[in-house]
């Protein structure tokens, strides 16, 4: 029985099989290095994620607090406490007491 090619033997294939193998392994180097760098990448993206996510719970606590502080501003509860510790004015009947140093 002749062979299917013309010239080819068995080391011909065989040697394309080591190739193919070599090719393969290669391939699957590849993929697992970048693989791994695509890991190291995601977990700094998820930090950075985290990171942003605590900025941002600040920073609504923040706008909250702002918030609660301007209304604050627009009490007569605040305006006398301006006037009492900028302006250093008292009520009618009130008496103040002094240190004496």
């Amino acid at each position: 029985m002749k062979p299917a090619y013309k010239g080819r033997t068995k080391y011909h294939n065989r040697a394309a099989i080591y190739v193919v193998c070599l090719l393969v392994m290669v391939i699957a180097i590849v993929f697992a290095v970048n693989g791994n760098s695509l890991r190291i990448k995601k977990a700094e993206y998820q930090a950075q994620l985290d990171s942003l996510e605590e900025q941002y719970e600040s920073e609504v606590a923040r706008e909250e607090e702002l918030e609660e502080y301007e209304k604050y501003t627009k009490t007569m509860k605040y305006y006398e406490e301006v006037a009492r510790e900028k302006l250093g004015m008292v009520y009618e009947d009130e008496i103040i007491f002094k240190d004496s140093e």
